[in-house]
């Protein structure tokens, strides 16, 4: 009797964290850009306080998350290819038409709606904030309808950006936990998740005043909470009908993977129960209260798709593996999480200042179909 000893080297996963970010930022935006629809339909109830977090949510995340996608192809200019040579049943090429669109519609739509606090920064005691008045590009006037008709345009587009990042890993057929329309539909549910966590996040940093938008309005705190609820109760029924698509219902049978599902529903019902802490009275909301929403949420939705995309890979597919992943330091890992994060934030920090100069005045900002008045710009 022979034995052969057969020794299967250890597989590198395919999907670095870069896809991830991209899945985790841009999933922000074209969800930020669905609540911010709903926001301009309500605009008597929402202040304009959480509007501007929400259209900064989506222009951010529409930019930093292109940024990711070029670091998961490896190489910045492989992009160039999928224009060179078009693949229409591809749904990576399809995305590569989708996704500058979407971006450009999100820039464009922010600009629409902060055009009036570009041009309140002409009050500002900083000679190089006041030149920044000249991104309004002119004094003429933002009509109500022409904003909300960018804005439901941007959020179509941010609804292609949905479909085609679902479809095109659910399309890997090698992969049972992916191969599924419950894959997608977690994605798409937790990206409103994060959506409200930088929405909350970015709130926090803009600035306060005592005469227009200083705490949210009953209707802000009924989004934010019905939201980040609604989002974290159907990915907690989501998680164990994604689990239960893996042939032999095997990941039950693993210590690993129940600790991995256990994470992921403890997450959904923090998220859900901290919307509640934090939003469940109409009152002033501390920025502690908002650090809590932020953590919740964002953990929640970067735990979705950490699991999902990631830890996934680590499963043997066609032989008993191994397949083991190490969270590198380098750009690949650690260094580039950060680094995203660090450029998510900065950009944050550079949009919270184009709300300056209305509290530094303390006055409201006229809406967005009112005429702009400063002295840079002729009338």
């Amino acid at each position: 009797m022979m034995i052969t000893e057969v020794l299967v080297p250890a597989q590198d996963v395919a999907w670095l964290p870069w896809v991830v970010q991209y899945f985790f930022y841009i999933g922000s935006a074209y969800a930020a850009a669905l609540l911010f629809v709903l926001s301009l339909l309500f605009r008597r109830q929402t202040s304009h306080r959480l509007r501007a977090a929400l259209v900064l949510v989506m222009a951010i995340g529409a930019m930093v998350g292109p940024l990711a996608l070029t670091g998961d192809l490896h190489q910045p200019g492989r992009a160039w290819h999928f224009y060179a040579h078009f693949t229409p049943w591809s749904w990576m090429s399809l995305g590569s038409l989708f996704l500058p669109i979407f971006t450009a519609l999100a820039v464009l739509t922010a600009w629409l709606y902060l055009r009036t606090d570009l041009a309140a920064l002409s009050q500002s005691e900083r000679p190089l904030i006041r030149k920044l008045a000249w991104l309004t590009l002119g004094s003429w006037p933002t009509p109500n309808h022409t904003l909300l008709a960018s804005a439901i345009v941007t959020a179509l587009s941010g609804l292609t950006i949905a479909l085609y990042t679902g479809a095109e890993i659910a399309v890997v057929a090698s992969r049972p936990l992916w191969h599924q329309p419950a894959s997608p539909l977690l994605w798409f549910v937790t990206a409103f998740l994060a959506a409200v966590g930088f929405t909350a996040l970015i709130y926090s940093l803009l600035p306060s005043d005592r005469t227009h938008s200083a705490q949210l309005t009953p209707f802000d705190h009924r989004l934010l909470r019905q939201t980040t609820t609604s989002a974290a109760v159907l990915a907690f029924l989501l998680i164990p009908i994604w689990a239960a698509n893996n042939p032999g219902f095997t990941l039950y049978e693993r210590s690993d993977w129940i600790i991995n599902l256990s994470v992921l529903s403890l997450s959904m019902l923090l998220a859900a129960v901290s919307s509640w802490l934090v939003l469940g009275r109409e009152r002033q909301v501390s920025r502690l209260s908002l650090s809590l929403l932020t953590l919740t949420t964002l953990a929640a939705a970067w735990l979705t798709r950490w699991i999902s995309m990631i830890e996934v890979q680590t499963l043997a597919r066609f032989d008993v593996g191994p397949y083991p992943y190490q969270l590198p330091l380098g750009t690949n890992g650690l260094l580039g999480i950060a680094g995203m994060f660090g450029l998510w934030l900065a950009l944050a920090l550079v949009g919270s200042e184009l709300l300056q100069g209305n509290a530094k005045t303390g006055t409201a900002p006229p809406e967005p179909h009112h005429r702009m008045n400063h002295p840079h710009i002729s009338q």
